[in-house]
Parts: C-alpha cells; structure tokens; sequence
C-alpha cells in the first residue's frame, strides 16, 4: 500500500510539473502619423508583455504584465520647441486614441516574442521615464537621452544605451520600423508574429495597421512619389 501511494505521489508530482506553466515576453512596436507625413502629428511607441503560458501559444495563457513605452509631451502637443519641456509616459489605449483623435493612422509590427531580458531593459526605462528625471523634446539632438529624450529615442535607448543624439531617423512609421530592427537581435523568431496576443489585449477594435518586418517607406520622399503616381496609402 505504501509503495502505491508513493508511486501515485510520484505521478501527480510529475504532472503537475510538466504542466507548471512559464513566463514569455512579447513585444510589439507602433507607429502612427498622418498621410502626408508631419513630424507634429507623429509618434513612435512600444508595448511589452509578459504573458504566463504552458507553451507560447493562444491556447492556454493568461497576461500577467503589460508595459508601454509611448514618451510624449505631457500636453499631447508635438512642437518644435527650444527648450526641453515635461513629458509623460502615456498608456497603450490612450495614446492609440490620441493618435486617431488628431488623424492619425497606426500601424504595428508584432506582436513579437522577445527574450527577458529586453523585457526588463524595458521596464528599467519606464522606470526612468516616470521618474522626472528625464524630460521631452521632439528634436532631442545635442542632448543624452538619460536627460532628454523623443519618442523614437526613449525606445531605442533600450538597445543602445543612454548616449548624446545627434539626429532622430525620420519619424512616425518610418521611425517606428527602425525601432523594430534595432531591437531584432532579442526576437525569439522575428518571422513569427503573435496576433492572438494583440486580439487578447483588444486591439482588433481600432483601425491597425499590421506591418511586415519591412520599410513601409511613407516618409516625405515616398509620400510625394505616391501623390505624385496616384497610389494609395501603403
């Protein structure tokens, strides 16, 4: 009697094991401006989670975390403005919202599954933002960004550390897609996009964008070229 039991003990112990579910981590980067590209109504913006999972996989998982990093003006206001003024690190939806309230249109790439540590580089740089320590310029150039810092920058920190800016790479959704390259290297698979994870936090409800793992080409170059030919927004 004794032997079965501990050999029932052994079984459960096995299986609740093999069935303790893991942490992964996604992210996925968004991009918005309006058609004819204006630095003004503009923005570049992350989101990370960590979602609790048997496997990475829409099947069983619950979202334990979720941080964005969407580093504005604590106005809403993008100008071109001398002096560095105080910025806020708005939320997913309200920023999502703001963008479409001033005729914007999103674009994502991602959801993408990312090792930790980006994870916690990410949360280290939240920490940072929203401890009023750093403040916002939408031209960040000649300063740090552990001091100063533009949307596009106070992501891209994330990858290559607090350092003097010399010029911001385009912005809005050209922007956004050289985001996505620089933090490549802690993708998981960056050919796999998790959708289901997008639909689970409630984005199917706006007007997104899915991007490729490509240059959406819609700076001002491209955008005269398309005025020019007729073609329609990419």
């Amino acid at each position: 009697m004794t032997h079965r039991w501990l050999t029932s003990l052994f079984l459960l112990v096995l299986t609740t094991a093999a069935a303790k579910a893991e942490d992964f981590y996604f992210v996925m980067v968004l991009g918005s401006q309006q058609d004819w590209p204006n630095p003004r109504f503009a923005h570049t913006f992350a989101t990370f989670v960590k979602v609790s999972a048997q496997e990475p996989c829409p099947d069983t998982f619950t979202i334990e975390e979720v941080h964005t990093i969407s580093w504005l003006a604590a106005t809403m206001v993008v100008k071109p403005a001398l002096l560095p003024e105080p910025g806020t690190n708005f939320e997913l939806r309200e920023t999502i919202q703001w963008a479409l309230d001033t005729c914007q249109r999103v674009s994502m790439w991602g959801p993408y599954q990312i090792n930790e540590d980006l994870y916690c580089r990410a949360l280290r740089q939240i920490d940072l933002l929203e401890s009023c320590r750093v403040r916002y310029k939408a031209v960040d150039s000649g300063y740090p960004s552990s001091r100063v810092s533009n949307c596009i920058h106070a992501i891209s920190s994330i990858a290559g550390g607090y350092r003097l800016r010399v010029v911001s790479p385009e912005w809005g959704e050209t922007a956004s897609y050289y985001v996505v390259r620089r933090l490549r290297r802690w993708y998981v698979n960056p050919e796999e996009k998790h959708e289901w994870l997008a639909a689970a936090l409630g984005l199917e409800e706006y007007p997104i964008i899915s991007r490729d793992m490509q240059n959406p080409r819609s700076d001002v170059f491209w955008s005269a070229i398309r005025l020019v030919t007729g073609a329609g927004i990419p």
